[in-house]
């Protein structure tokens, strides 16, 4: 494995950590340098066909629900770490918030194009690391979802209190949710966020609907919280601190 740091523009600097599949999440976390954290906050999923609206409703939830709660706490956030989607949300709340906050990105090496890493990538599916982060832990695969097994072992390492918190999302998103309520961990799914989300909130309100068998297990999990997009942010916060007290 190798540990680097990053600099953006914004002034902001994280460690970067290039690990092998098949390394160990302790072996990670020895070398990466995040603080152990009391909880972790897994977030999945996307922004992808969603209008403007559903995207502020989604950048104030971020900013005003999960964010506050991660400080109050001192919980680490883990997600994909690139620059789009719900993760470019989360890495801009983080970067408003008054009170640090770990932010951990996981991602698959093949993928990123920031030019200060070695091997950086030049597809045009590739995506450039989110400027907020404070920890980012590059998995040695060239395809979107070579990360996913990596980032549910190093939740599951540090040994504190889990909740995943499922935004619109596709196939990956899906196989994440799904081995999340397999860990036994409570998913919070962001209802009226579209695609995958919707799909298990349509199933958990009426199991015949199921479009998937992923989303019909996720539903029968009983792992499952609801939680509407337009939604109040106070009433996430206590969601998630009564998960993760």
């Amino acid at each position: 494995m190798r540990k680097d740091a990053i600099a953006f523009e914004n002034g902001n600097r994280a460690n970067v950590i290039t690990a092998p599949c098949d390394a160990s999440a302790r072996a990670i976390l020895d070398i990466l340098g995040i603080a152990p954290p009391h909880a972790v906050i897994l977030l999945f999923g996307g922004a992808a066909k969603l209008d403007d609206s559903r995207k502020t409703q989604l950048a104030t939830l971020l900013a005003d629900g999960v964010a506050p709660v991660a400080a109050e706490l001192g919980a680490v956030i883990i997600d994909g770490g690139t620059q789009s989607g719900v993760m470019a949300m989360m890495g801009e709340a983080v970067g408003q918030s008054k009170t640090a906050i770990q932010l951990l990105g996981i991602a698959p090496k093949g993928k990123i194009t920031n030019p200060e890493i070695a091997g950086a990538s030049h597809a045009s599916e590739g995506a450039s690391l989110e400027p907020n982060h404070s920890h980012f832990v590059l998995v040695e695969s060239d395809q979107w979802g070579g990360e996913t097994s990596t980032m549910l072992e190093l939740a599951r390492a540090f040994d504190v209190p889990i909740a995943a918190i499922l935004v619109n999302g596709g196939e990956i998103a899906a196989d994440e949710a799904l081995q999340s309520v397999r860990n036994g961990w409570q998913l919070f799914v962001i209802e009226g966020s579209g695609r995958f989300a919707d799909q298990v909130s349509l199933a958990v309100r009426d199991a015949q609907s199921a479009k998937s068998v992923a989303a019909s297990e996720i539903a029968r999990s009983g792992r499952v919280i609801l939680f509407r997009v337009d939604n109040s942010s106070q009433k996430l916060q206590t969601e998630l601190r009564k998960t993760l007290s």
